[in-house]
């Protein structure tokens, strides 16, 4: 039987997830060994001391695996007796787009650094902010950024912003167990998705070996609960989701509308959510911004009664529900398209409603303590 590109896509997921399996016990060790340890602290809100190395296995699950692939395309892609026609064909094109694998590869080895010695040092948020516009520049050098019919320097700095913005959110977003990797998975197989409907194979192999590395991971932070992902593991993630998704195909020629641009939005609706809610949270109360908090989108979720774990499990489903209405963007009629879109909006605004009616009862309850205490 020769390969499809559907074997070939579940190959590498297997590939990427048992490569981060058999890593994961691995950087457990080492971040016992230099001291890669998450303590306890008031602004946070677990309460068990744990590695912060799973990012370890995650970098090097996805960049083994995506080496390895690279290695056997160059020696077998010619063999006709192993892949169909048209697997042959596409993968002679991997020398043409080689140059963007190793822009994406040095941006996210780059930041996986800077967050490995925050994981250990804790550098100032100036720093880890110029060393995330910084990790942009690869980007940029070959060509990866945000066009949308816009003047280059826009572009540039529009591609900037938003490899920092889902950089940070990723990050963010990391505050309970598998709730920032869960997510991940679940943003990076609808975008190999959408890619796979535009027609994109390399994208499509490349967001599923990074869903397959992130899982690996994710079977010991969620399942076993042993260790956290760290700032190095979510800036990894957070930067080549921002890359991807800078990369893939929304709209094209002849499409009913110019809303599949917002695609990416759509998808990313849930890390987006966090990071404006809680920024908008901490600036209302006059606290810094980059100050760790417990008042996450989960975090809200536990206050109305939640347990952690099913929170963590509400906004799967929620990440799940939202993305997948941005799937049709790109085929529906300009009113059915709105319609789609406001959905979304929708989703969240009841979100806000349910907060908002949670947070008046806990009040008031609490109101009521304080009358019968005094």
């Amino acid at each position: 039987m020769k390969l499809s590109w559907t074997l070939i896509n579940g190959i590498v997921f297997f590939q990427a997830l048992v490569f981060s399996l058999l890593l994961t016990p691995v950087s457990i060790t080492l971040g016992k060994r230099f001291g890669l340890i998450d303590h306890p602290k008031i602004d946070r809100f677990h309460k068990q001391t744990k590695v912060r190395s799973g990012g370890i296995a995650i970098f090097l699950g996805f960049a083994i695996a995506a080496l390895l692939d690279l290695v056997l395309v160059y020696f077998l892609y010619k063999n006709d007796a192993l892949f169909q026609e048209n697997v042959s064909r596409l993968l002679g094109n991997v020398k043409a787009v080689l140059p963007r694998l190793i822009g994406l590869m040095a941006g996210a080895s780059f930041i996986f650094l800077v967050g490995l010695v925050d994981d250990r040092f804790t550098l100032r948020p100036r720093t880890k902010l110029l060393c995330q516009v910084l990790s942009a520049v690869p980007l940029l050098l070959v060509g990866i950024r945000i066009r949308l019919f816009l003047p280059a320097g826009f572009g540039i700095l529009l591609t900037m912003f938003w490899i920092v913005l889902l950089t940070n959110s990723f990050n963010l977003l990391d505050n309970m167990d598998g709730l920032a990797s869960g997510t991940a998975i679940i943003v990076s197989l609808v975008f190999s998705f959408v890619s796979w409907q535009a027609g994109n194979r390399f994208m499509t192999v490349i967001l599923i070996l990074l869903a397959g590395s992130i899982m690996g991971f994710w079977y010991f932070n969620f399942i076993k609960s042993r260790l956290f992902m760290g700032d190095g593991g979510s800036h990894f993630i957070g930067y080549m989701i921002a890359a991807l998704s800078i990369q893939a195909t929304y709209y094209k020629t002849g499409a009913p509308t110019s809303l599949p641009v917002l695609t990416p939005l759509v998808i990313l609706a849930v890390p987006l959510f966090d990071t404006i809610s809680v920024m908008f949270i901490r600036f209302r109360e006059g606290r810094p911004l980059m100050k760790g908090d417990t008042n996450h989108f989960s975090h809200r979720l536990v206050s109305l009664g939640m347990s952690p774990r099913q929170a963590v499990v509400f906004i799967y489903l929620v990440t799940v529900c939202v993305a997948l209405a941005a799937m049709p963007l790109g085929y529906l009629p300009l009113v059915p398209a709105l319609v789609q879109f406001s959905q979304v909006v929708f989703w969240f605004f009841l979100i806000f409603l349910i907060e908002r009616a949670g947070k008046r009862k806990l009040d008031e309850e609490k109101n009521k303590l304080r009358g019968v205490n005094e």
